[in-house]
């Protein structure tokens, strides 16, 4: 009975050692109205799922955020954003980290999928990435176009939403 105690401590610390969970940061989008302004959705909540072994490019696993703790400053427009990102029926948006790429320094392409409105698809990101002190530091940039993932840039009279969304992340992951 012993055996099997120490058996399932050591499989359970095995599985635990690597794991990061989300400790601080921000992930924000970025898009503009023709002819008006910017619209900078942001949220400063977000689920991990990775792993790391030593080095930051063992780096594996994903990021999630609910789309409906995405905000702006203007409450009116959030209100939009959710109606036209369908969030009752896509309430996440994930990105799944599939390879590391090391290219220098602290320098990383992120390469994975992107999980958005129902609509899986490929997707890098740039980024630096250090680990100190028992915390990963991850900033990352990247773009997508919403109508790859078949959301429908919104049209307000005459303005139209910039269907390009260029993304920020700023996160801080806790080993």
């Amino acid at each position: 009975m012993k055996k099997i105690s120490l058996v399932a401590l050591a499989l359970a610390s095995a599985l635990s050692a690597g794991s990061l969970s989300f400790d601080s940061g921000s992930i924000k989008a970025h898009t503009e109205v023709f002819g008006d302004r910017t619209i900078d959705p942001f949220t400063k909540k977000a689920t991990s799922h990775f792993t790391m072994d030593d080095t930051p490019s063992t780096l594996k696993g994903s990021m999630e955020i609910s789309v409906l703790d995405l905000i702006s400053d203007n409450k009116k427009r959030d209100e939009h954003m959710q109606e036209v990102l369908e969030s009752s029926s896509f309430p996440k948006a994930i990105f799944t980290l599939k390879e590391v790429v090391a290219k220098g320094g602290d320098g990383y392409t992120l390469k994975g999928t992107m999980t958005l409105h129902g609509v899986t698809k490929p997707l890098s990101f740039e980024s630096t990435m250090s680990d100190e002190g028992g915390k990963l530091h991850i900033k990352a940039t990247s773009t997508i176009k919403m109508t790859d993932f078949g959301i429908k840039p919104i049209k307000l009279m005459f303005l139209t939403v910039r269907d390009q969304l260029d993304l920020r992340v700023d996160v801080t992951l806790r080993h």
